[in-house]
C-alpha cells in the first residue's frame, strides 16, 4: 500500500538543495567584480616589482572558475619554484 502523498518526482526540499543555482558570491566565492579588481592589483602589483604570492594564496580559495584558478595555481607554483632556486 503507497500513500497517496508519495510520488516519485521529489522536489528540493530545503534552500541546500538550490545551493548550485546561488550566486558565487553568496556562496563564498569572489564575484566576477573582485576577481577583475583582483587581476589588475596583480598586474600593477608585478609592473611595480612588488611580491604577489601573498595576493594569490589570499584569493586562490575564493575562485570558482576551474580554468582560471588552474592558471593563477599554476603562476603561484612558478613563483614558489623560483624562491625555492635562489
Amino acid at each position: 500500500m503507497v500513500a497517496s502523498a508519495v510520488t516519485d518526482r521529489r522536489e528540493p526540499s530545503s534552500p541546500a538543495c538550490l545551493a548550485h543555482e546561488a550566486d558565487d558570491a553568496y556562496m563564498g566565492y569572489a564575484s566576477r567584480a573582485e576577481i577583475v579588481a583582483f587581476l589588475k592589483a596583480l598586474a600593477q602589483a608585478e609592473r611595480n616589482g612588488e611580491p604577489v604570492a601573498d595576493l594569490l594564496r589570499t584569493l586562490l580559495p575564493k575562485i570558482r572558475d576551474d580554468a582560471l584558478y588552474r592558471d593563477l595555481k599554476a603562476r603561484l607554483d612558478r613563483i614558489s619554484e623560483e624562491k625555492s632556486a635562489d
